[in-house]
């Protein structure tokens, strides 16, 4: 006869037990690295040209006039509703609503990098 398994299954209403106390600084570094997003992006012909984890691409100007950057601040102070509402208005309703049904960790990386290379731009177009 084949011996029993008599070790107890856990019990699936008790909460794991984690290993608070030598959760270090170092451990958490590590664990936000692993979990960044692989969000890249090129400039060409004068659009940002995004491309997410899975392989797909949003295009977006960045020869924005002031009136659209009036809409932008007016619809929101966050960046990711601002460049929902851009591309809204540049690609129509789909693409700003495929954008925002992405993981919040890539659209928030997608949004930081569209609007840095932005303000990076403007700098550069400031006189000396």
């Amino acid at each position: 006869m084949a011996a029993r398994n008599t070790t107890p299954k856990p019990n699936a209403d008790a909460a794991p037990e984690y290993d608070f106390d030598s959760w270090s600084a170092e451990d958490e570094a590590k664990a936000i690295e692993a979990l960044k997003p692989d969000i890249r992006h090129i400039i060409v012909e004068g659009d940002f040209i995004g491309r997410f984890t899975n392989g797909q691409t949003v295009r977006l100007p960045l020869n924005l006039s002031v009136d659209q950057i009036d809409d932008l601040a007016a619809e929101s102070d966050n960046p990711v509703d601002q460049l929902k509402k851009l591309l809204t208005d540049i690609a129509g309703a789909e693409a700003a609503a495929d954008f925002t049904r992405r993981n919040l960790t890539e659209t928030m990386a997608m949004a930081a990098r569209f609007f840095n290379v932005f303000e990076r731009i403007a700098k550069a177009s400031l006189p000396e």
